[in-house]
């Protein structure tokens, strides 16, 4: 939900029930004041009907208005008291049935009690509270809509500054760093706000020179030392002098050089991949991919006697970087072949623009959330150094693909969808 949104939405939230409130207490004012003068109203009339008791002291029941609410009455004789009382009259000529309002009076006068009643029909009354509220709910309701329109448009005009921040933060490219500062604003946070953003951008800038550079330098001075070394071993191995303890000492050695050398290799290129230092794109065969991939394995598959089966519908076509969609392929095939068993299978297909790669093994005993993490490797595969699914993980969001992974029928499936 945007913030204009949210903002509008507390203040309905918080408006709406102190509208509610204000119409509740201003309708019991205006209905108190307006009841007030109905009875003062009422009571000046007793006041003058009691005027003509006295002055004329003999006097039957008399009707006062046509509807017969409102009379004078001789009656027993009753203690001086009045009393104000509501009363709702069927009218025939209207068909409906009229509010009144009444006073009851008794005046005792010439030994006589006489009981006075007067009416007054309020319906002039809730004509007028309607017609107050009408106009009421007409004000609020424009006062509301002028509310809210005031209100988004400030909002807009107000926080454009964001925005424009926000949509400078969009179209940042790392690579492609810009000496275009975020604008300074007149609004005091904002400009907090963007002096903070630049001074952030330039040193993750400065940092990815930094990173980038000593990815290039690691490349190579990391690489010759472990050239030199192997060298040296493979020399020492020819010596014809030495023992067999001594040579497999050497051989451990060498095998330990190949995986520091294999493991150097896969940071490295894990963090060129994180660096997006593999710009060149074209439209790649994956289907060729795989050949190229497969022939390259051909003496691992034949040395675990593992069959290949292939429902290749049809061939997919991708558009990234070449080396990166090999470097892809491979090092899902050889996970393939190194988490098999001898003798075992491996199914090679395609459905809807996604690649399967599933083979035949024991179910793993490491937890499958973990599978793409770093270092994570199954007990089974010693020589694997656990970086091959990072590093594969690493292309597909790249990318934006995605990459599953499921156990089922004893068989390891990897489904990469394009």
């Amino acid at each position: 939900m945007k913030l204009i949104t949210k903002t509008i939405l507390y203040y309905l939230l918080i408006s709406l029930p102190l509208i509610i409130i204000a119409g509740f207490l201003s309708y019991h004012l205006i209905r108190s004041e307006l009841r007030d003068g109905t009875d003062e109203m009422l009571w000046k009339e007793k006041l003058h009907n009691e005027n003509i008791l006295k002055l004329q002291p003999e006097i039957k029941k008399t009707y006062l208005s046509l509807d017969s609410l409102s009379m004078i009455s001789p009656t027993l004789f009753h203690k001086d008291q009045y009393v104000f009382s509501d009363t709702t009259i069927f009218d025939v000529a209207e068909n409906e049935n009229v509010n009144y309002r009444l006073l009851k009076s008794f005046l005792n006068t010439n030994n006589q009690t006489y009981l006075i009643v007067v009416a007054k029909p309020t319906f002039e009354e809730e004509e007028l509270l309607e017609g107050l509220f009408t106009s009421f709910a007409i004000i609020v309701g424009f006062l509301m809509l002028a509310f809210f329109a005031v209100n988004w448009f400030l909002s807009k005009t107000l926080w454009k500054p964001f925005y424009k921040t926000i949509s400078k933060l969009n179209e940042y490219n790392l690579q492609n760093h810009s000496n275009e500062n975020f604008s300074a604003s007149n609004t005091k946070e904002f400009n907090q706000l963007n002096t903070a953003l630049n001074k952030m951008t330039e040193k993750i800038h400065s940092d990815f020179l930094l990173q980038k550079e000593f990815t290039e330098n690691a490349s190579h001075e990391m690489q010759t030392p472990l050239a030199i070394i192997k060298a040296n071993i493979n020399l020492l191995m020819q010596s014809p002098n030495l023992k067999a303890e001594e040579m497999d000492q050497l051989q451990a050695i060498d095998n330990t050089t190949k995986k520091l050398a294999s493991l150097n290799k896969a940071l490295l290129l894990l963090a060129k991949i994180e660096n997006n230092q593999f710009k060149e794109i074209s439209e790649v065969s994956i289907k060729d991919i795989l050949n190229k991939v497969l022939a390259h394995f051909e003496d691992r598959l034949m040395a675990k006697n593992i069959l290949i089966e292939h429902k290749i519908i049809s061939d997919i076509k991708v558009k990234m970087n070449s080396t990166l969609a090999e470097i892809l392929i491979t090092n899902l095939i050889q996970n393939a072949i190194r988490h098999n068993t001898t003798g075992g299978k491996i199914i090679l297909e395609t459905e809807n623009n996604s690649l399967i790669i599933s083979n035949s093994g024991e179910a793993l005993k490491i937890n499958t959330d973990e599978l793409f993490t770093r270092f994570k490797k199954n007990d089974a595969s010693k020589e694997s150094i656990g970086l091959g699914l990072s590093i594969v993980k690493s292309i597909t969001e790249l990318y934006n693909y995605k990459i599953e992974y499921n156990y089922k029928n004893l068989f390891h499936e990897f489904n990469l969808q394009f």
